[in-house]
């Protein structure tokens, strides 16, 4: 089986005539160089291309070619690729349920336990989650957490006067939280960012440590606040076309599925636990990014928000339409539970959390249901 690449992707790529590639393609709006386009995506498309003799080759064009990252839902649903990377809060109607999911900010340091969880949330525990990403003809495979956020800025923020005022990018859960220290959440994306430092229109962000490095934060926002915010999850690393999904053969669905394991393993420990540490350490030696000691209010308003940020999560997900928000949040706080245990046996090994994901997860989806 092989898909045949869209008419929108050919005119945006400029291929017309018999050039048509029958290839699925997936458009990744992170730049070349991010993790997920070096080593997550050619590892996950090897892997398929290995399981069906080849009758699945994945392209991937990377640099948000074919769409931004707001974009990417769309240009999935309609074809104009096959797979992308979706960040929910993007577009918070279209998948209300991963939107409510993503703006849970779960406290602490452990992206492993974080991505087992939601992962296991989406597909076992979440009719709904299912069921929205197919009102948009599309799949959200590849689910991963990114390291816990910390703040970056142009100025020392130690304490919550210095964080009064600031203009900072925070999207989901992590607005709330600069909203409460009485600074000015700015729901940009990542790429938007870049030029918004370098003018002045942003003064701080809640961000992974590593995208100091890939983004090129760290030649603007070189003061590191030495606090986990937490952690968000699910950034969905390999949302697929559903048409295309279910137009294939079993054993090339199961491929995939396998992949998608593959894909939360390797985003989340190789990027965000591994390149997140290696990166930080980097920017410290060459590129002059210093640590900033919190003081213990600002610690304080870290330390409880999960419990203060109830209340207004809930709320928030009966406004984009949700029958019982607080169900579904519990679930998954529980499965962050449980899966705190399974981080532990993993101990940062990707083929360990791929292989947990498959027998917990994956294994128990039934490809006919999505």
């Amino acid at each position: 089986m092989k898909t045949t690449l869209g008419l929108g992707a050919l005119v945006a790529l400029g291929i017309t005539g018999a050039a048509v590639a029958e290839t699925p393609i997936y458009g990744s709006w992170p730049p070349a160089s991010d993790y997920l386009n070096t080593d997550t995506l050619p590892g996950a498309f090897s892997m398929i291309e290995e399981e069906t003799g080849g009758d699945v080759t994945w392209e991937l064009i990377a640099g948000g070619q074919l769409a931004d990252g707001r974009g990417s839902l769309a240009a999935v649903g309609d074809g104009l690729m096959q797979g992308g990377l979706q960040i929910p809060v993007y577009t918070p109607e279209a998948m209300p349920s991963l939107t409510l999911l993503y703006s849970v900010v779960v406290p602490g340091d452990d992206p492993v336990a974080v991505a087992g969880a939601v992962t296991e949330t989406m597909f076992l525990n979440c009719p709904d989650c299912v069921a929205e990403a197919k009102d948009n003809n599309a799949l959200p495979f590849g689910p991963f957490a990114s390291a816990s956020y910390r703040l970056m800025c142009t100025s020392p923020v130690a304490s919550m006067a210095d964080l009064k005022g600031k203009r900072i990018r925070a999207t989901g859960g992590y607005a709330e939280m600069a909203s409460m220290g009485r600074a000015t959440p700015m729901a940009v994306t990542l790429t938007e960012a870049v030029s918004l430092l370098q003018r002045g229109g942003l003064e701080c962000l809640m961000a992974a440590r590593e995208w100091l490095q890939t983004y090129g934060y760290g030649e603007y926002a070189k003061q590191v606040t030495d606090l986990p915010l937490g952690v968000a999850s699910p950034a969905v690393g390999f949302l697929m076309n559903r048409e295309t999904f279910l137009d294939m053969s079993s054993e090339a669905q199961a491929a995939h599925l396998r992949a998608s394991a593959y894909v939360t393993a390797k985003h989340t420990i190789g990027n965000y636990v591994d390149r997140d540490r290696e990166s930080f350490a980097h920017q410290q030696a060459e590129m002059g990014v210093e640590l900033v000691t919190p003081a213990d209010d600002l610690t304080d308003l870290v330390n409880g928000f999960i419990d203060k940020d109830r209340a207004r999560l809930i709320e928030n997900g009966k406004a984009l339409g949700l029958s019982d928000p607080a169900a579904l949040i519990n679930t998954y706080l529980a499965n962050v539970e449980k899966w705190r245990g399974y981080s532990e046996e993993i101990n940062g090994d990707v083929d360990a959390f791929a292989a947990k994901l498959w027998d917990e997860v994956y294994a128990k989806v039934d490809p006919a249901d999505l």
